[in-house]
């Protein structure tokens, strides 16, 4: 009788052990679960905003009424002609834009805001220090990595000898060609330097693909 009471008081031990094995599988299934949601739903969030970034950004261009920049003519420079640049309306904006950025090979146009701040840097690519645009200096202009073809994403695949396009709000552009690329710490300010010798030169920076603690550099002077 004994032996039969120790079996059975063995076997409810096993049972109770059993059931907390499975309780533990199902909380952490549920707990799982509630994160890959809250993953999931970060990351449809963050597309969302990067969706409304780049339609505003659009939005911005379009403002502008540029025609014809990638029309089917063999003659690009010929379309450039073809640029009609209106006044824009910015009652519910607070910052202006100074210009226009084109990489024909990274196939990107943005509009260059005047001023810099995080809720900026979600729209576009902004000048954060340097003269006018298109003037003698070192016009330097920031924008985000998204790691993906949006803003400054791609910087790093340019080349020396790759053309940036600048335009300025009257219409007026001047190419650049690309002759120094680099990784700079986030703290190394030396891209901003002015003395450019009489140059006509653009710096861009944004955050390193890999490492946010570095920034990729990319720098063109006029031709």
């Amino acid at each position: 009788m004994n032996q039969i009471l120790c079996t059975s008081n063995s076997d409810l031990e096993i049972l109770k052990k059993n059931y907390k094995k499975k309780n533990l599988y199902i909380l952490f299934l549920v707990i799982s679960v509630i994160i890959a949601f809250i993953l999931s739903l970060y990351y449809l969030l963050f597309r969302y905003d990067l969706y409304k970034s780049e339609k505003l950004s659009k939005k911005l261009l379009e403002s502008f009424n540029i025609t014809g920049i990638y029309a089917s003519n063999d003659d690009y420079l010929a379309n450039r002609s073809s640029i009609n640049f209106s006044a824009v309306d910015f009652d519910n904006f607070p910052c202006s834009v100074v210009g226009i950025i084109e990489i024909e090979k990274l196939n990107i146009i943005y509009p260059i805001l005047s001023e810099i701040n995080k809720d900026y840097l979600k729209l576009s690519p902004c000048k954060f220090y340097g003269p006018s645009i298109n003037t003698t200096g070192n016009v330097c202009i920031a924008a985000h990595n998204y790691k993906n073809d949006s803003f400054f994403s791609k910087i790093s695949d340019l080349s020396n000898g790759d053309i940036i396009t600048i335009y300025d709000v009257s219409g007026n552009y001047i190419d650049y060609v690309v002759f120094n690329k680099y990784t700079a710490s986030a703290d190394d300010l030396s891209c901003i330097s002015q003395f450019t010798n009489g140059l006509k030169i653009i710096t861009l920076v944004t955050c390193d693909s890999l490492n946010n603690h570095y920034r990729t550099i990319v720098q063109a002077k006029e031709i």
